[in-house]
């Protein structure tokens, strides 16, 4: 096509958030580096689509988050462009105040969707995890750090709620006193302190390092049967809004779901000619 043909489409949108993979590995990248990756509602719609990529790709076993530049978030975008920002300043009325709601339950649902991925995730935190970023690791199944990282949800500081999910999976995850010491306070602490009350599992020197033990076990957990470690997610989740019983028996139901499978045979053989399995997830 010639240059008098060509259709000028504008500037390319920036992509806020990236969706790449590596073998059986999903990478959900926030790429907002100027800003230390803090949330606006534009990159939590951006952040949905990476979820939604990273769920239906079939190849992908294990889906990573981090972020990119000198912080993995700092929190939520204070400034103008921040549609959830702005909305607070609209005429107070029972519109806004709906307008906001929605808003919020949007934002919700996309921390909900990251959660609910069938596939394990693992967040590598680097820097800054204040408030919006924090309420999003947690909703990862396994959180590791750098030790330079800074946790805290300071929304009670600056007149906020913590309100897409912080509240409800913090205690979940930390227990009930230190959730609330988080919340009423709104201090900030170091990785030591985050591995101390177990709001992250392993702690590491640098970057580097993150990133190579952040590889090694998404690969350790992408090269064991699909429908094992899927299925045990499954139960982990169901577990977290049921009473024992209920749980106990959907933990039955979901077994036998999965056996007798290919992988299974697999895996004996496998052990038996102890050699790496290649699992096909049937």
């Amino acid at each position: 096509m010639s240059d008098a043909h060509q259709i000028n489409t504008g500037p390319v949108k920036k992509e806020l958030v990236k969706f790449e993979k590596k073998g059986d590995v999903g990478r959900i990248i926030l790429s907002r580096p100027e800003k230390r990756n803090a949330m606006n509602l534009a990159v939590w719609e951006d952040l949905d689509r990476a979820i939604g990529a990273a769920g239906e790709d079939p190849e992908v076993r294990v889906v990573v988050l981090t972020g990119e530049g000198k912080s993995f978030c700092a929190g939520i975008d204070l400034g103008p462009e921040n549609e959830l920002i702005s909305a607070i300043g609209d005429k107070p009325g029972a519109t806004q105040k709906l307008n906001f709601f929605q808003k919020i339950k949007d934002v919700q649902d996309i921390h909900n969707r990251l959660e609910r991925l069938s596939k394990p995730s693992i967040a590598a935190i680097h820097g800054h995890c204040l408030g919006a970023g924090l309420e999003l690791v947690l909703c990862c199944d396994i959180r590791i750090c750098t030790a330079d990282a800074i946790f805290g949800l300071p929304e009670a500081t600056l007149a906020f709620i913590t309100d897409v999910g912080g509240l409800q999976r913090l205690p979940k995850v930390v227990g009930r006193g230190h959730a609330r010491e988080m919340a009423f306070r709104g201090h900030r602490f170091d990785a030591d302190r985050a591995r101390m009350i177990q709001l992250v599992n392993d702690v590491y020197t640098d970057r580097d390092e993150l990133e190579a033990r952040t590889m090694e076990m998404a690969e350790e957990i992408a090269s064991n049967p699909p429908l094992a470690v899927q299925g045990a997610k499954d139960v982990f989740l169901f577990d977290d809004e049921v009473g024992l019983n209920r749980s106990l028996h959907y933990n039955a139901a979901r077994s036998s779901m999965v056996l007798p499978s290919d992988d299974l045979f697999e895996a004996i053989s496998a052990k038996m000619q102890k050699r790496k399995g290649n699992f096909k997830g049937a």
